[in-house]
């Protein structure tokens, strides 16, 4: 059997796509994102287009827009997915689900579940939340100290873990002449004191296909990068440039030699992809400058003054990204330190902060047709920093499925991505050995 290539695509749906406005577009349901047929739809496409996993963010907060978009009219990420698990058959499902907010048996059970609905096809991007609109609907007046959040982080899913080993694969026997449901010495029931969890029993979900859910991380601080290291199988990336990409491969591979069991394989590293898509370079950029409209980009720049800790009426749009050493430092005990990098390497690479407004902050963001699309991903894969793409679109209902009739047959035909799935379990798709017990 020819081994399948390593290009690893991924689709995230944050609502109705980067476009502030899609959803005032023609044909776009504005409570689509409310409705579980648009979890299923988006699914559906990605399975079509042998993608190794639909993934949806979440930040459970209202939001001070609210009266202009609905980004945070969104559905529970595990219930809308398990709702596009029972109409797929292949394609991964992950959700994100904080560590700061949730006790860790309630999650294990709920991801187990998806896991076992989905046939194996479960992940959980676990995040800790910067976003300080989230602790209030929690009871707490402000987010922990990063260095607490991420120290809760590292217990909860050595918590989650156990809860998710309780039964090993082969414990139930089930046999009905004898009684005997399940072999005692293959159970293992938990008893965990830690600093912020006292957990004693066991998880109640067999494992899966795959064993277990698969384990995703987002965040590139010191803490993060070991949260990952010592945890995750894949990781979401904010890279904006290639530089920033090798910069952050290279401090989790410099962790992951300090702290990963000996033995595991090397995380992914996956980036997200924002594309401005058309079906040529130049419908491309007609599109692009079709949604430019003015309240997006005030909404984009409100995003970065709010990562850069500076009100956005004292920024220079004309002027350099104003990110220096010394602010850099400061500001990354306050908002995503991965964000802040590749934001920085944007600024080193000349760009005022106009066109940084209009390319985006943070994600690689390219505007074109299929071809450009696809030298695009090559040409970073090619690298071997990363292994693959988290993809975002401007409007998704418009440009996913474009994306998956014509630029997916390219990678393809150049001997980079699958053309049928070889596994039915997201472990397989994403190349991850089953868990031993």
């Amino acid at each position: 059997m020819t081994e399948q290539p390593s290009l690893h695509l991924g689709v995230n749906c944050p609502g109705h796509g980067s476009y502030r406005n899609a959803w005032r577009r023609a044909g776009i349901d504005p409570l689509g994102t409310a409705n579980p047929d648009f979890y299923v739809r988006i699914a559906q496409t990605a399975e079509r287009g042998l993608f190794d996993a639909v993934f949806t963010a979440d930040v459970p907060a209202l939001t001070p827009t609210w009266a202009s978009e609905p980004q945070r009219a969104t559905l529970d990420p595990i219930l809308a997915l398990t709702a596009a698990a029972q109409q797929t058959e292949r394609v991964g499902v992950v959700a994100t689900v904080s560590s700061s907010w949730h006790h860790p048996f309630n999650l294990a059970r709920s991801i187990a579940t998806l896991d076992r609905i989905s046939h194996g096809r479960a992940g959980w991007n676990v995040v800790t939340s910067y976003n300080p609109l989230v602790s209030p609907n929690y009871g707490l007046a402000e987010l922990p100290p990063k260095e607490q959040r991420y120290a809760r982080a590292d217990e909860f899913l050595d918590v989650v873990l156990e809860l998710w080993r309780t039964w090993a694969p082969d414990a139930i026997v089930a046999d009905k002449a004898s009684g005997r449901y399940a072999v005692p010495e293959r159970v293992r029931p938990i008893s965990h004191r830690g600093e912020f969890f006292e957990v004693t029993g066991g998880g109640l979900v067999p494992p899966s296909e795959q064993g277990l859910p698969v384990v995703f991380q987002a965040g590139a601080s010191p803490e993060g990068l070991e949260l990952a290291a010592r945890h995750a199988d894949a990781t979401f990336v904010a890279a904006a440039t290639p530089e920033a990409a090798r910069e952050y491969r290279d401090r989790l591979d410099a962790t992951a030699a300090t702290v990963r069991a000996p033995g595991r394989k090397p995380v992914l590293a996956l980036p997200g992809l924002v594309l401005w898509f058309g079906s040529t370079d130049e419908e491309a950029r007609r599109r692009r400058d079709e949604l430019a409209d003015p309240e997006s980009e005030a909404a984009t720049l409100g995003m970065l003054a709010q990562r850069l800790g500076i009100p956005a009426a004292e920024i220079d749009l004309d002027g350099p990204l104003p990110l220096d050493a010394a602010h850099f430092a400061a500001q990354k005990r306050h908002t995503s330190e991965g964000f802040l990098r590749s934001l920085a390497a944007l600024g080193e690479s000349g760009r005022t902060v106009r066109e940084i407004v209009r390319d985006g902050v943070g994600h690689l963001t390219v505007t074109g047709g299929p071809k450009t699309v696809a030298d695009t991903i090559e040409a970073w894969f090619a690298t071997g920093t990363v292994d693959g793409f988290n993809l975002m679109f401007d409007v998704i209902d418009e440009s996913f499925e474009p994306f998956v009739d014509e630029v997916v047959p390219i990678l393809q035909e150049r001997g980079l991505f699958r053309r049928h799935y070889t596994g039915s379990t997201l472990r397989e798709h994403l190349g991850l050995p089953v868990p031993t017990w």
